[in-house]
C-alpha cells in the first residue's frame, strides 16, 4: 500500500493498525496532525530540491503538485508505518527504541515516501548513529513497550486473581455472612419476633383439648380482634361439649380461621334452656 493511499485512513486524533503487525495498535497524539515536526517534515518533502520532488519528476515527468494539508496527513500516514514497523524490529533502551544496522534510507522504503528517512532525521525524531538508527524518547511519548503491556496485563490480572481468593476465603470463615435469605424466610423471622405469649390464647387452647397445630393456631388467634376472642372463649365449651369425639373436632387453626364460634349448633338443654327452680325438692 503506498502512503498516499495510507494517507487517507490517517484523521486527526485516530489510531491506526501498524502496517505489518496483525492485531497490533499504534497509538498517536490527537494533535499529531498538527505537530510543528510534522509540518517541518511536510516542507522538506514538498521542497522542490527534495528527493520525494526530484522522484516525480524523474518517474512522472512532470512537477508533484500536493498540497501542504495533504502532505501533512502524508507524512502521518508515513509515521505509522515507521514507528509501527520499528517497535517490533527494534529493542527498548530505557525510553528510547534502537534498530541496529538501519539507515535512515530504509525508513524510506518502510514509509514508501523518498526523503522521509531524511526529514524525519532533520526533525529530531530520529537519529543516525554507527551501530542504526535511534528514534529519542519514543517509548515515553508515543508507545508502550509490547512486553512491558504485557507484563503488566498479567499483573492485573494475578492481582484481580489474588483479591478474589481473598474474598472466597473471607466468604468461608464467615457463612452466615453470605447466606441469601429469602422474602419468605425474612417474613417468617419478623412474625416470629412479633408472636408474644397470649394468656387468653393458652386458656382457649387448654379447654378446646385438641392438641395440634398450635403454632398456626397461635397465628390465627393474633388476628382476631379482642371482641372475636371474647366471643370465642365463650363459645369453646359449648363447641367441645358438642363434639366429643376429639377426631370430629376441627382442628384449632381451621375453628379459628374459618369463625366457627359463630355456627349454629343443635339444641342442647344443658346450654340453652333457662334455669327454672320448678319441680326441685328444696
Amino acid at each position: 500500500m503506498s502512503v498516499l493511499a495510507q494517507s487517507a485512513r490517517v484523521f486527526d486524533g485516530t489510531s491506526l493498525r501498524g502496517g505489518n503487525m496483525a492485531g497490533d495498535w499504534i497509538k498517536i497524539r490527537t494533535d499529531l496532525y498538527r505537530d510543528p515536526k510534522v509540518c517541518m517534515i511536510a516542507d522538506l518533502l514538498m521542497s522542490k530540491d527534495g528527493d520525494l520532488n526530484k522522484y516525480v519528476n524523474q518517474n512522472m515527468q512532470r512537477d508533484m503538485t500536493v498540497t501542504r494539508n495533504v502532505m501533512r496527513n502524508v507524512t502521518v500516514g508515513a509515521l505509522v508505518s515507521v514507528w509501527g514497523v520499528m517497535r517490533t524490529r527494534g529493542k527498548r533502551e530505557s525510553n528510547d527504541l534502537s534498530a541496529r544496522g538501519v539507515t535512515v534510507n530504509v525508513l524510506d522504503d518502510i514509509a514508501d515516501l523518498p526523503g522521509f528517512g531524511e526529514a524525519m532525521e532533520e526533525s529530531g525524531w530520529v537519529k543516525q548513529t554507527d551501530d542504526g538508527v535511534v528514534f529519542p524518547n519514543f517509548f515515553e511519548e508515543f508507545n508502550a513497550d509490547p512486553a512491558e503491556k504485557m507484563k503488566a496485563m498479567n499483573a492485573e490480572r494475578q492481582r484481580r486473581f489474588r483479591e478474589k481468593c481473598v474474598t472466597e476465603n473471607n466468604g468461608d470463615r464467615n457463612v452466615t455472612g453470605n447466606v441469601t435469605v429469602t422474602p419468605r424466610e425474612e417474613k417468617r423471622r419478623e412474625e416470629k419476633k412479633q408472636e408474644t405469649p397470649d394468656p387468653l390464647f393458652d386458656k382457649w387452647y387448654d379447654q378446646y383439648a385438641h392438641k395440634v397445630g398450635a403454632m398456626k393456631a397461635r397465628k390465627a388467634w393474633s388476628k382476631l380482634e379482642a371482641n372475636d376472642k371474647a366471643l370465642c372463649l365463650a363459645a369453646v365449651e359449648r363447641y367441645v361439649y358438642a363434639t366429643p369425639d376429639v377426631q370430629f373436632r376441627k382442628h384449632p387453626a381451621t375453628y379459628l380461621n374459618g369463625r366457627h364460634w359463630l355456627d349454629e349448633l343443635p339444641h342442647d338443654p344443658l346450654f340453652d334452656d333457662p334455669l327454672t327452680t320448678e319441680g326441685c325438692p328444696f
